[in-house]
């Protein structure tokens, strides 16, 4: 991702740091592609069920292999590109910075790094279940065993998603160097670890519970992940000289 080419640089905030980090969103970009992952699935939702009631009447029963045709081929686009911007996040975080990102830092949006950065992204979720994947393909349980690898995956998870993203390369993925890494800043990462999960249990457990509208839990789910995706590269940025990265 070129992004990561340039030199890191902090933006000062008076703000405490706590503060910032929830309010990472909160830039015309963020809000503009909050509204993308929130409004969007929606309308094509609508567009499409509309297009296959005009159509019907003309193609009859292929009507419904178009729309599906075309509702795989929006969400194959659309998902992607959530993932990359996730990843855009976690980068520009890295650097130092305090509000969501701009997609486009050029004249163009480069199709190569959209590609490398949700196959990386994808790497990183593999790579730390594996372990709990195989044992239950193998064995069919999901006994203590299992809760424990699945586990040792979720330990795993925040620091491969922030090595793989910002080397942009499944080569950074040996389990052995991010062991090291968890190691060289363990503190600070059980610290992030306690974040992760809790707001991964805010949004599995705590807002379903809530009864919002729709619409509404989406937009704080989105929200929230953006807070994460910052939270993973601003641990980057604030232990930098811990990891020795270089980058």
């Amino acid at each position: 991702m070129k992004i990561i080419e340039n030199p890191q640089v902090a933006v000062e905030s008076r703000l405490p740091r706590l503060a910032d980090m929830f309010l990472y969103p909160i830039s015309a970009p963020g809000l503009i592609n909050l509204a993308v992952f929130v409004l969007l699935p929606r309308l094509v939702s609508f567009i499409l069920g509309l297009l296959g009631s005009l159509l019907a009447p003309f193609l009859m029963q292929g009507t419904g292999y178009i729309i599906f045709f075309l509702s795989v081929l929006f969400y194959v686009v659309f998902i992607s590109y959530v993932f990359y911007y996730i990843a855009l996040c976690i980068v520009d975080s890295a650097k130092g910075n305090l509000r969501a990102p701009a997609v486009l830092t050029g004249d163009t949006l480069d199709a190569g790094d959209w590609i490398s950065q949700v196959l990386t992204f994808a790497g990183c979720v593999a790579v730390s279940s594996l372990p709990a994947a195989v044992y239950y393909i193998f064995t069919e349980r999901t006994d203590t065993s299992f809760w424990l690898l699945a586990a040792f995956g979720g330990f795993f998870l925040p620091m491969s998603l922030v090595t793989g993203i910002l080397f942009d390369s499944f080569d950074a993925l040996n389990p052995v160097d991010i062991l090291r890494s968890i190691w060289q800043t363990f503190l600070p990462y059980c610290g992030l670890l306690l974040f992760f999960y809790a707001v991964g249990g805010l949004l599995a457990f705590v807002l379903p519970r809530l009864h919002l509208w729709p619409i509404v839990t989406q937009a704080v789910r989105v929200y929230l992940v953006f807070v994460v995706a910052h939270r993973l590269g601003w641990f980057y940025w604030w232990n930098k000289d811990k990891l020795g990265w270089g980058i």
